[in-house]
């Protein structure tokens, strides 16, 4: 073979290289560019997931007409959404005479009560900010048919053990006592060290499921229990 055509060989060769190499080359940004557009979707979707729920506080004022000596502070925690709040507000107040704490849950809509105490948790580092939670002395969430899967639980084991009849009040604290509930605010406690005294549900009775639209309207009740304890709420008193 000529130098020549060795020489013209060998240019066609790196030619065909240079093309080669271009299209891998070309290939690999292709993919890199696909990725990071994907990955920059994801943090999108993420950071814009953060940023829709915020969770805010408001001091609440303390009418010193007659709440002067009695309450020394007291905060609403609840969620927005873009302009909407969620159906779901944590209110804390602290006494003047012993610097004790109550928490109360506030809800109109059903919710599930184990997403309730995870609500709770979430808000916690902000709430200690302002409250000593060793300092908890009481909790207050509302009647067990806001809860659906509170409402199921208690209502298959109190128709285990009582049927359908109404009990004394010391006989409704035993009996939460060793429930799922109480499973749910034990764990609740421990990370303050506290455990619960009693239960307390003022005006308790048995709530028949013909009447849960009256209290949670506009629900879907297929899957609900027969019946439900009710009263004016659900009060836990720790130790």
């Amino acid at each position: 073979m000529s130098n020549v055509s060795y020489t013209h060989l060998l240019c066609t060769i790196l030619k065909k290289m240079k093309q080669i190499i271009s299209f891998i080359i070309t290939l690999v940004l292709l993919s890199c560019h696909n990725s990071n557009q994907s990955k920059e979707s994801t943090d999108s979707e993420t950071v814009k997931t953060a940023q829709d729920t915020v969770l805010v506080k408001i001091e609440n004022k303390i009418d010193k007409s007659y709440e002067i000596g009695f309450y020394s502070k007291s905060y609403t925690y609840c969620w927005i959404v873009g302009q909407d709040t969620l159906d779901l507000g944590i209110g804390l107040t602290e006494y003047v005479r012993d610097s004790s704490v109550q928490l109360r849950v506030f809800n109109q809509k059903p919710t599930l009560f184990a997403s309730t105490i995870n609500r709770i948790n979430q808000c916690l580092p902000l709430i200690k900010e302002d409250f000593d939670m060793d300092n908890l002395r009481s909790l207050y969430f509302e009647p067990p048919i806001f809860y659906k899967d509170l409402t199921t639980e208690l209502s298959l084991d109190y128709i285990n053990q009582f049927g359908q009849q109404n009990i004394k009040h010391e006989e409704l604290n035993e009996f939460l006592m060793n429930s799922w509930l109480e499973q749910k605010i034990s764990n609740f406690l421990d990370q303050f060290g506290k455990t619960t005294r009693r239960y307390e549900i003022e005006k308790f009775h048995l709530l028949e499921k013909q009447y849960y639209n009256e209290y949670i309207p506009d629900s879907v009740i297929t899957e609900y229990p027969e019946f439900s304890i009710h009263g004016m709420g659900i009060s836990v008193i720790t130790e």
